[in-house]
């Protein structure tokens, strides 16, 4: 949160040009400035400063980006109590959006770059007052902000305080696994002194570093961090600390002790599968009709209430699901509204008849909330559909035996 943990009262004469300069405020006025602001820079009215950013910027934010911010202010809560809130703002940058091209003190920023901004009230009310749930009316209002998102980028921050910035991510439905313990991977890499200096590269070596086990202990721990849970072919920037790197010794001339580390990294191998065109083309996410009906009595839609009765294969071949535990139907529940909570079935049943079957591909990140790193076959079947009841006489004959 907030570094300077309240909100700011401040009555601030605001210097033409870009800075502020002290000798700006009468002497009464600057006794209650809390901070020197001679090293902001000012837009419109709005004051301005990065309190920190990656040595390498991803981005910055351009017109036309969809952004997400994550933005801390002091407000009230219902029962007035003041505290420090957070609010995390997705927008598209530019004209007439809600965080434009300039004047606002927020344009052209990092990925995962952080800024203070000093908020007027005129500011407050015609813009942050709309968007900031709670946020305390005042001459002057103090404001954090940092980049999480842009675009198909995001940011994460690690409580080892470790740093990734996701170039480029898999989308979910081409994602076939994650990474989990175990599994044999093989990495393209780039590392980096904090100076900018290459130290190492799998360019220079002329192949990529591996194979090697994750969660053996055989790479430095920022990479064991930042690999669980990666998909085949995605990109990531990460800053590692001394301690989850090479620590106080470092390696001989190359890393010097005490490093803080930059790599740039690809995944190009999961077990036996490795990165190529084909794969990164290739989507998961799909599914195929075993059964319908010869009449097609009622259909899915996304205000319908409906059933499913649903058997799932996992990777290593164990089953769970209504049909092979012989639990009751799932339901009642419609798509507009939560769904199944597994957003591969949600994608499957609209335009499914009553009583029809069908075989769904389900990827790890379009799965079950509890997660899972394989992809999961699952058959589902359509059972009730606003009130009506499929008839068992719908099922060809054979296996598998549906008892509902």
């Amino acid at each position: 949160m907030c570094k300077y943990g309240l909100v700011f009262l401040c009555f601030v004469v605001i210097a033409s040009g870009e800075s502020i300069n002290n000798s700006d405020f009468k002497e009464d006025e600057e006794g209650i400035v809390e901070e020197d602001l001679s090293d902001y820079l000012e837009e419109d009215g709005v004051l301005y400063k990065t309190l920190w950013k990656p040595k390498d910027c991803a981005g910055p934010t351009e017109d036309g980006d969809d952004v997400t911010m994550i933005m801390e202010y002091y407000g009230l809560k219902d029962d007035g109590t003041e505290v420090e809130m957070e609010h995390a703002l997705t927008t598209k940058i530019g004209r007439g959006q809600t965080i434009r091209s300039k004047g606002d003190g927020l344009f052209g920023m990092c990925l995962g770059e952080r800024r203070r901004l000093v908020i007027p009230q005129h500011v407050l009310r015609n813009k942050y007052k709309q968007i900031l749930p709670g946020i305390l009316d005042s001459v002057k209002t103090y404001l954090e902000v940092e980049v999480t998102k842009i675009n198909k980028m995001s940011w994460h921050k690690f409580e080892s305080g470790l740093r990734m910035a996701m170039l480029e991510p898999v989308e979910s439905e081409f994602c076939n696994r994650t990474v989990v313990y175990g599994d044999t991977l093989s990495v393209d890499y780039e590392g980096t002194l904090e100076n900018g200096k290459v130290f190492d590269s799998s360019a220079n070596r002329g192949t990529p570093f591996g194979p090697f086990v994750h969660g053996k202990r055989q790479i430095i721990d920022g990479y064991t961090e930042t690999l669980e849970g990666r998909c085949l072919g995605e990109r990531w920037r990460m800053t590692v600390p001394p301690h989850l790197a090479y620590g106080d010794d470092g390696v001989g001339d190359d890393i010097p002790g005490g490093a803080t580390l930059t790599f740039d990294v690809r995944l190009v191998q999961l077990n036996n599968i490795f990165w190529s065109d084909e794969v990164r083309d290739t989507k998961v996410l799909g599914w195929e009709e075993i059964y319908k009906p010869e009449v097609c009595e009622e259909m899915v839609g996304f205000d319908d209430e409906i059933y499913i009765h649903y058997d799932a294969t996992r990777e290593d071949k164990s089953k769970f699901g209504s049909m092979h535990d012989n639990y009751a139907p799932y339901g009642p529940f419609k798509l507009q509204g939560e769904g199944t909570f597994v957003p591969a079935l949600d994608h499957a049943l609209p335009g499914m008849c009553l009583g029809e079957r069908r075989m769904v591909v389900v990827p790890p990140r379009l799965g079950w909330a509890g997660g899972h790193h394989d992809s999961i076959m699952v058959e589902m079947v359509l059972v009730k559909i606003n009130g009506h009841d499929m008839i068992e006489q719908m099922f060809p004959e054979g296996p598998p035996k549906i008892e509902l």
